[in-house]
């Protein structure tokens, strides 16, 4: 299953590390708990380089859904914090709804686009790509 929002993909996948282990045993937390992405008000999966605008799950319209982020785990522990506008790479949306008849989804929103709804599960979280032909260089979209 595969949701998009402007330059954000957002595909569900089956498993999701949440620690990751270094060559020395050493058992790392993967959580993504950065107060950039995880808001007082918010949470932000990817913010735009332009505008300023976030592809966010604000918590008035997601009161039955707990929204966890995670760290790539293939990625270095410097690479985790850079400067690049990297976003988290994972995320998981659980329902926390007292009623657990209740179809619950959560809602992304973003200041220029449609929101768009996402059932339960576990998500790779992506911007989308292209290729420049004159200067033969993959570069990330600019929202």
């Amino acid at each position: 299953m595969k949701f998009q929002q402007g330059d954000v993909i957002i595909r569900r996948i089956e498993t999701l590390e949440k620690e990751k282990k270094d060559w020395n045993g050493k058992t790392t937390n993967l959580s993504d708990t950065n107060e950039r992405w995880i808001q007082k008000d918010r949470v932000v999966i990817a913010e735009g380089e332009v505008t300023g605008h976030a592809h966010a799950f604000n918590n008035d319209l997601n009161k039955d859904v707990k929204i966890s982020l995670y760290k790539n785990p293939r990625l270095s522990r410097e690479n985790w914090t850079n400067s690049n506008g990297a976003t988290p790479a994972y995320m998981e949306i659980q329902s926390i709804a007292a009623d657990l008849d209740k179809k619950v989804v959560a809602t992304l929103t973003h200041e220029e686009h449609n929101p768009i709804e996402l059932p339960p599960g576990i998500y790779r979280i992506n911007q989308i790509q292209e290729f420049d032909y004159l200067t033969s260089e993959t570069r990330v979209v600019v929202d």
